[in-house]
């Protein structure tokens, strides 16, 4: 006590170190409690995960075997419907020299342009089926094979044009391709076509735009897609009744008999020498009376209106305009086993 009493500082900071250590062991006694609960928490998760991997996945070998059969089945499915497209395969397509490519765009300008002329159509100035910068310059040499099966995709179509026989051909557009100017195609990697874009603006009848069109849905050889289409009058104004040219009588309705009977005045029996004369009506008899014509400003009966309706509307043609793309089918790719 009497040491207590000597030594303040060194009594207090003997009881101040004990309480903290005394502190710190049961701190650490509580911490070592939680890490055992822990740990022994983590060892039943992991020994559940490891059970779990050692065990077959779901669902059952059954329905396994069922999944891995309808994707062999649909890999076969996707095989068949990729052979009906193989005719839309060009392959690799060979490049030409400059001036063969040239020398085989004239040939076919020739001859769509002789197709088209024959078939009555107008062709605009320069025309050179959407080609036109290659009228005065040489194409790529890298650019050639793509370029000639342009080239023959859209003279297909044009010959289908002229075979509608339209009134006038406005305009062709091509879109270049990145291979004119030394780059490459961006298709995705995933692609299995590849689209060249054209527009033709052509005047014609109805039904050399429907046939017209109805070519393009063929799918032999060339693969077509129309993308947008527009069709408009080639007048805005409604008819008018001035625009009418109605023919003369004597042109619509044939000109009547010389007489009501169709055998003439008198006609010879067998075995007679003179004609014999109708019968005349008995003179009792009530002659039936005249019928009295129709008002001069009213068509008769038997009148064609419907010709009368042709002379007024319908004359006119219709312009078109068609954006299509010319599809080529990329080379096919394996699929994936199941």
């Amino acid at each position: 006590m009497n040491w207590i009493k000597s030594n303040p500082f060194v009594s207090a900071l003997a009881g101040i170190t004990l309480v903290v250590c005394a502190a710190l062991f049961f701190l650490g006694s509580k911490g070592s409690d939680r890490y055992d609960g822990a740990k022994l928490f983590f060892d039943e998760t992991l020994g559940s995960v490891q059970n779990s991997e050692s065990i077959p996945l779901y669902p059952e070998p059954a329905l396994r075997d069922g999944k891995r059969k309808a994707l062999v089945e649909y890999g076969e499915s996707i095989n068949s419907l990729r052979t009906l497209f193989d005719g839309y395969r060009p392959g690799d397509l060979e490049n030409i020299s400059p001036q063969d490519f040239t020398a085989s765009l004239k040939a076919a300008n020739k001859e769509v342009t002789d197709a088209l002329e024959s078939a009555g159509c107008e062709i605009p100035d320069g025309f050179l089926m959407g080609f036109e910068r290659y009228g005065n310059e040489f194409a790529t040499e890298k650019a050639t094979g793509v370029l000639k099966y342009e080239l023959d995709g859209v003279k297909h179509a044009l010959l289908k044009l002229a075979e509608s026989r339209p009134g006038e051909l406005i305009s062709v557009y091509r879109e270049a391709i990145p291979e004119e100017s030394g780059g490459q195609p961006a298709d995705a990697p995933d692609s299995v076509t590849r689209a060249f874009g054209y527009e033709i603006a052509f005047k014609g009848s109805e039904a050399s735009v429907r046939g017209f069109l109805s070519a393009l849905g063929e799918t032999e050889p060339y693969y077509y897609i129309v993308r947008c289409l527009k069709i408009s009058n080639e007048r805005d104004d409604p008819p008018k009744v001035s625009d009418a040219r109605f023919e003369t009588t004597s042109a619509l309705e044939p000109a009547p008999p010389a007489s009501d009977n169709p055998f003439g005045d008198a006609f010879v029996l067998p075995g007679a020498d003179e004609p014999v004369a109708e019968a005349e009506a008995p003179a009792d008899e009530i002659p039936a009376p005249a019928e009295e014509p129709a008002p001069a400003d009213e068509p008769a009966a038997s009148a064609d209106t419907s010709r009368i309706l042709a002379q007024v509307l319908g004359s006119e043609e219709i312009i078109v305009f068609v954006r299509f793309d010319l599809t080529m089918f990329l080379a096919s790719k394996e699929l994936p086993k199941p």
